[in-house]
């Protein structure tokens, strides 16, 4: 996501005595309406995806509404901010027909006290007045809540008021100012972070999304508990560097130190303390908002090859985020809030409605109690099949297996990471889940659901593949196993080599486990798909992979590499290559392409 703000103009309607941004008087080098379109159109060309228009006040501009509308030309979503004081319907509608998206308004309280903090007497009641004419015009509204001296003890009553008041917000963005022309104005650092705390516990309470303004960034250990603030941080491998901030030696040994850019410039260093917890680091970890994030995740559209060249569409519906294991290499942002209903709804009713496979995942899609319901719409609704994704640890009661199948659960596709407890108990971080997965799936099994083993290779359970086929097939002869290889396809999996392992130290073990399975009638399957292996190192006869469908162009979204040794091999354009991230972390040199055609 790509924000540039536009500075419109730097007269204020209001007063705030912390503002940096507010001058006496309009200069033309800043205001004059020729200069601020040179600047939109300036910014429009480095093709943002958001183009904020911010003052000063942008409303005291009569000629707003045709600056919304030059920012607008090329498709980029545009967001106003401002306090709304002087909106009125007129102009709300004039906005919104000119292209504005949203308005970000500044509420560093409600009621009176804002007036005191504005310095602008009537100005809460216009700021209401102006909200509501927003939100009638279809104008997204969010608002910036910056933590001040003044509003220390009042600021986590905000969400309650907003509610009490019956004022929607769309997302309320936290602000932390460490400057301003009248320093008194500045809340102390450990009272503005308390405060933060408070503030981020209330706006969940009212299901209010908060999340940290990025200009103002504080990095998450300063707060005396960082698990509670997690959610206001999108942190990605993009931000590990920000100008006027600085690592500290304790950064060396944080786990989001490759995301975070440390303390600003002018706090000491012994403030820093190294975030060990990989949970609270996927945590914090998001690429966007938290809304967007579910929407990006909620539906994955994949089709399903079949080795006779069939194609079947089949969408992974994630029902939920929230997960009672935590893989290390989970790609999926388990911190997430539940979808909303509706959404998932019209994500099964659109594969029903393709006649292809319905997927349910998660997260955890056990979790859910209305997946039972889940599973019936999609059958009632047309679809092929349904697959069922989950670590089973919940299903132990056969009872409840009994009612996925009389439901329509065709195939269980259970994770589980290692033939013993030890080692599948690590790869998970749950220990005590490995005995509870076993136990789900002797139900699966006993109620008649095909299961299919989903075995993901890292480094921590690689060895104990072959021992793992034994156990399938002395406990499950009749389930299939799936066999998948770690992948860095989100910042939320560690690109390190206590997790990822090279090719070359698994294939033994792939190749020992497999000769198991041929021998065992045991079925090994899943390397054509994006969690497999590249296909020129399957250790198997590469006729089996000729007969599958040519891959779409583009269908992989740019996550894999074709490197130069892919351009010869007859499978190229049946394979998906290799990972970006394996290709960052160890080159290819390791790829071996069929140049022979091979009997289908």
């Amino acid at each position: 996501m790509r924000v540039l703000r536009v500075v419109t103009n730097e007269t204020c309607n209001q007063a705030c005595r912390f503002c940096h941004s507010r001058r006496p008087h309009e200069r033309a080098s800043v205001a004059a309406a020729s200069v601020v379109r040179r600047r939109i159109i300036a910014a429009r060309h480095e093709h943002p995806t958001t183009l904020v228009l911010t003052g000063g006040e942008p409303t005291l501009r009569p000629d707003l509404p045709a600056l919304v509308a030059e920012a607008a030309r090329d498709g980029a979503r545009v967001a106003l901010e401002t306090n709304a004081a002087l909106v009125t319907p007129p102009l709300a509608q004039r906005l919104a027909e000119a292209g504005l998206h949203a308005a970000i308004v500044h509420l560093p309280a409600w009621g009176p006290q804002l007036d005191a903090i504005t310095r602008d007497p009537g100005g809460a009641a216009r700021t209401a007045t102006g909200i509501a004419a927003l939100r009638a015009a279809s104008i997204t509204v969010e608002a910036c809540a910056p933590v001040l001296r003044d509003n220390l003890d009042s600021l986590p009553s905000l969400p309650a008021q907003l509610a009490a008041a019956g004022v929607e917000i769309e997302r309320l963005w936290l602000r932390l100012p460490r400057e301003a022309p009248d320093s008194e104005s500045l809340a102390p650092l450990q009272p503005m972070l308390a405060t933060a705390t408070r503030l981020v516990d209330q706006a969940r309470d009212h299901a209010l999304p908060i999340s940290l303004e990025p200009a103002t960034f504080l990095p998450p250990c300063l707060f005396p508990r960082p698990g509670r603030v997690a959610s206001i941080y999108a942190l990605n491998r993009g931000g590990a560097t920000r100008d006027g901030h600085a690592r500290a030696p304790a950064c060396a040994e944080c786990r989001v130190r490759d995301r975070c850019p440390g303390l600003p410039d002018d706090l000491p260093p012994t403030l820093a303390e190294p975030l060990q917890d990989d949970r609270l680091r996927r945590r914090l970890t998001v690429i966007a908002t938290p809304r967007e994030q579910i929407e990006r995740e909620l539906v994955t559209r994949e089709i399903y090859r079949r080795p006779d060249g069939s194609t079947i569409p089949a969408h992974i519906i994630r029902i939920g985020f929230r997960c009672n294991q935590n893989c290390h290499f989970c790609f999926v942002s388990t911190h997430l809030p539940a979808p909303p209903m509706a959404r998932v709804e019209a994500a099964i009713d659109e594969i029903a409605a393709l006649r292809g496979v319905a997927v349910f995942s998660g997260g955890e899609p056990t979790l859910d109690p209305r997946l039972v319901e889940h599973v019936r719409r999609s059958k009632a609704g047309g679809a092929h099949a349904v697959e069922l994704q989950t670590n089973a640890t919940r299903l132990g009661d056969p009872e409840r297996c009994r009612e996925l199948a009389e439901a329509g659960v065709d195939v269980a596709f259970v994770s589980l990471h290692g033939a013993t407890a030890e080692v599948c108990d690590r790869v998970t971080a749950a220990p005590g889940t490995f005995v509870r997965t076993v136990a789900g799936v002797d139900a699966l099994v006993g109620a008649g659901i095909r299961v299919r083993l989903n075995y993901v290779l890292c480094e921590i359970n690689r060895h104990e593949f072959p021992a793992f086929v034994t156990m399938v097939a002395e406990r499950w002869p009749a389930a299939a196993i799936t066999l998948s290889f770690v992948g860095m396809s989100t910042d939320l999996v560690p690109r390190e080599r206590w997790l990822v392992p090279r090719y070359r130290d698994v294939l033994p073990a792939v190749r020992e486990g497999m000769a198991v399975a041929d021998r065992r009638g045991v079925e090994v399957a899943g390397f054509d798909s994006m969690c497999g292996l590249p296909l020129c190192l399957v250790p198997d006869d590469p006729g089996a992979f000729m007969g599958l469908a040519e891959l779409p162009a583009g269908y992989d979204g740019g996550e894999f590499v074709k490197p130069a040794p892919c351009q010869g091999c007859v499978l190229q354009s049946r394979c998906f290559g290799l990972r970006r991230g394996y290709a960052q972390m160890y080159g290819w040199d390791e790829l071996r392409p069929v140049t022979t055609p091979p009997d289908p």
